[in-house]
């Protein structure tokens, strides 16, 4: 793990990031209208550039090196994790050596930043903005204007009130606006509609010694599942970051993808968040509240889920993906199997029926094949019948039947399809295409979007030893997937380099083969490309591990732990 990156920390809808000196580079918060909003010393995105992915790329890469606001002071202070991961802690360097002097975290639905200057001058300083969050998409899929960014700020107190009124306020208590000398700061940050409820939540109701010891003895309280986090810290980062992407909306939950570059939503991300968080009993809730979010509350034009969503469940951009149709369905049928929730069953079998007929007005008028309008990766699909979103499907069903579902026919038939529809000759072999026509016309590639294929063992789709799913694979790891394989490693046209998500691709088809020695080289690829705090970004240079896209990016690590904790099964 070489490639440095800002810290992030959030919980309960509020998340965001610090640069090296424990200053902000982002606060987000949840917006009823706007989905999701930031205080931020990032410039905004012009819209005219929104289709311009050159400069969408720019403006991402430009992210993590930005300088951020906040406490000021002459000391060296740099960032790291404390004993207890996932929560940042400044540490001063000194000739003493490193001391910890001040943490931050989510309490009492504000942001709380601590610092302990043993009597040291501190200031506030730094740019800063109220907007809507960015959403730099490289396919844009219709721009939502950015709405005015001005943003004015004014004192009451001890507090500093930040306003746009096209967004609403964010008040800081406890800012030392005086340059005397300070023994501890205590920052409570809070968001809210109007001045007046930004205030509220913000104005200290005990004296900031009191205050402190009762943030600390909650900070004390560490839940089961964290205790329980394997000692991996790519695995960590895969928990607490799905766990912090986890924002409540009314009675729902919304999986947002990241919170710094597209704090959107996908089903296909959301669903690897899911279901790695179904590791633990603790998130049994949060997971029950996200199907709520998906099947109740996400906006569905003509039935069908759009390509991804703004928090508060409107539809960003409406392009029909079949496989965002699916995962909504696998999640409902394994959160049901593995918890035995039977209420929320009954409540949601409904609106998955609506799904299913949906998708059956879809389908292909003279065989069991469903088309697509895109790929897993958002692009334009060469070929309408996509693989991987079949196989998709037919796990989903077969997991709903075990419930009752009644769709046994529709699952036989899905299966026998695969083989009559996507399999091909290919350099002598037999093996399943990427897309087909149903006419005999085959797009022969694989994507590190594409999940499905290599799970299909794991699901019961078929056996390891199943030469057509033998073939597929090592057509998808070699440089015959020319426009998949990028020095070596699966990667995408979406992003031509290789992806994490590749790699881990890779090692859950090293293990299903038995190759130890491939095994190990995929994850020697992971640690290669991850972050200091074990964030795996999108996409990174073969050579350097550098980012290449997606700094912040939720689904690979997510897919990393439900790989290594062997969440994906039939």
């Amino acid at each position: 793990m070489g490639g440095t990156k800002p810290l992030d920390f959030g919980g309960g809808g509020i998340n965001g990031s610090l640069d090296a000196r424990g200053r902000f580079i982002a606060i987000n918060f949840y917006h009823p209208e706007h989905g999701y909003v930031t205080l931020t010393s990032a410039p905004p995105f012009p819209d005219e550039e929104r289709y311009n992915p050159a400069a969408v790329r720019a403006y991402r890469a430009s992210l993590p090196r930005l300088e951020g606001f906040g406490i000021q002071t002459d000391e060296a202070i740099s960032l790291s994790w404390g004993e207890r991961r996932g929560v940042p802690i400044h540490i001063r360097n000194d000739d003493r050596g490193q001391e910890a002097i001040g943490m931050t975290e989510i309490f009492q639905q504000a942001v709380i930043q601590i610092w302990i200057w043993l009597n040291k001058p501190v200031t506030f300083t730094g740019e800063y903005r109220l907007m809507r969050c960015a959403y730099t998409q490289l396919t844009e899929g219709g721009v939502i204007p950015m709405p005015p960014t001005e943003t004015t700020t004014s004192r009451d107190g001890d507090m500093l009130i930040i306003e746009n009124p096209a967004i609403g306020a964010v008040a800081i208590s406890g800012i030392p606006f005086d340059a005397a000398p300070h023994k501890q700061v205590i920052l409570r940050i809070a968001f809210a509609l109007t001045r007046d409820e930004a205030v509220a939540q913000v104005r200290p109701v005990l004296d900031p010694v009191t205050f402190l010891y009762e943030f600390l003895d909650t900070f004390d309280t560490i839940p089961a599942w964290r205790k329980m986090l394997p000692d991996d810290p790519l695995i960590a980062r895969g928990i607490e970051y799905s766990h912090c992407m986890a924002i409540p909306v009314g009675e729902g939950v919304c999986f947002l993808t990241d919170h710094m570059l597209l704090p959107l939503s996908w089903n296909r991300d959301a669903y690897y968040l899911a279901r790695a968080l179904m590791w633990h009993a603790d998130f049994d809730d949060t997971i029950r509240r996200h199907l709520i979010w998906m099947f109740e509350m996400a906006d569905r034009i003509d039935g069908a889920w759009g390509r991804c969503y703004l928090a508060n469940g409107r539809v960003k951009d409406p392009a029909f993906q079949l496989d965002q149709q699916l995962f909504p369905l696998l999640e409902l049928a394994e959160y049901v199997d593995e918890t035995g929730d039977q209420a929320t069953w009954e409540r949601l079998k409904p609106r998955a029926a609506e799904v299913l007929d949906m998708l059956i007005r879809r389908k292909h008028p003279d065989s069991p094949l469903f088309p697509t309008d895109e790929t897993p990766a958002d692009d334009p699909i060469a070929l309408p019948y996509h693989l991987s979103s079949h196989i998709l499907f037919w796990a989903a069903l077969n997991k709903l039947n075990r419930l009752g579902f009644g769709q046994a026919e529709l699952a036989k038939s899905i299966r026998e399809a695969i083989p009559r529809y996507f399999m091909s000759i290919y350099d002598g072999k037999s093996l399943y295409a990427y897309a087909t026509d149903g006419r005999g016309g085959f797009h022969f590639y694989h994507d590190a979007n594409d999940f499905p294929t290599v799970l299909a063992p794991l699901w019961g789709f078929c056996t390891v030893v199943d030469p057509v799913w033998r073939a597929t694979v090592d057509f998808a790891f070699s440089e015959a997937n020319r426009e998949g394989i990028y020095a070596g490693r699966l990667g995408s046209v979406h992003t031509r380099a290789p992806w994490s998500l590749g790699d881990v691709q890779d090692l859950i088809v090293a293990r299903l083969l038995g190759d130890k020695d491939r095994e190990a080289k995929a994850k020697a690829q992971l640690e290669f490309a991850a972050q200091q705090d074990g964030a795996l970004p999108e996409a990174y240079d073969a050579q350097t591990g550098e980012v290449v896209s997606r700094t912040w990016f939720a689904w690979t690590n997510a897919a990393y732990a439900c790989a290594e904790l062997g969440m994906f099964r039939a």
